[in-house]
């Protein structure tokens, strides 16, 4: 199943039974892979608690939730978390560019496989445009800026991207 990221940004973290345990925080990418490592989650108590929720550990996400075992135990490491976001960034909202340097818009949105966490295609957005770039037209993602090949820009580019698309 493909989801949105834009779904799950806020989403509830609630155990297999229903039970609301957490809130997704933010999203960490794993840029070198172009997938998601994890969570950073908020717990509500008298303070308000970060932890870390590593993808692995994720049962299943839905739209409006992300669905883990009754006995997930956060952590309440994130060295690695921040680690992974201070060399690649958040990647929604960033810049998106050509290896020439030319500028598409900015990542709106991402659309990623449950299963693996995978990113599948960006959805770039400019102005009033928006465009969907396959993640095989991916070069590079750092913290200011995701590239893409320079074909995105040119006009065989639809070709090209209807051609290297998984059937999904």
């Amino acid at each position: 199943m493909i989801l949105e990221a834009s779904q799950i940004v806020t989403a509830p973290i609630v155990s297999a039974e229903g039970k609301k345990l957490a809130e997704v925080d933010r999203i960490v990418f794993d840029g070198q892979e172009a997938k998601i490592a994890g969570f950073q989650v908020k717990q509500r108590a008298v303070i308000q608690r970060f932890a870390s929720l590593d993808y692995n550990d994720v049962l299943d996400c839905e739209r409006q939730a992300v669905i883990v075992d009754v006995n997930q135990k956060f952590s309440r490491d994130l060295k690695h978390f921040d680690s992974l976001h201070q060399h690649f960034g958040a990647v929604l909202g960033v810049t998106a560019k050509t290896e020439s340097g030319e500028r598409l818009g900015r990542v709106s949105d991402l659309l990623f496989e449950v299963e693996s966490g995978l990113i599948v295609r960006f959805c770039l957005g400019q102005l009033l445009k928006e465009r969907i770039v396959p993640r095989q037209f991916l070069v590079a993602i750092t913290p200011k800026a995701i590239v893409f090949k320079d074909i995105v820009n040119q006009p065989i580019f639809d070709q090209a991207a209807t051609q290297a698309a998984p059937a999904i």
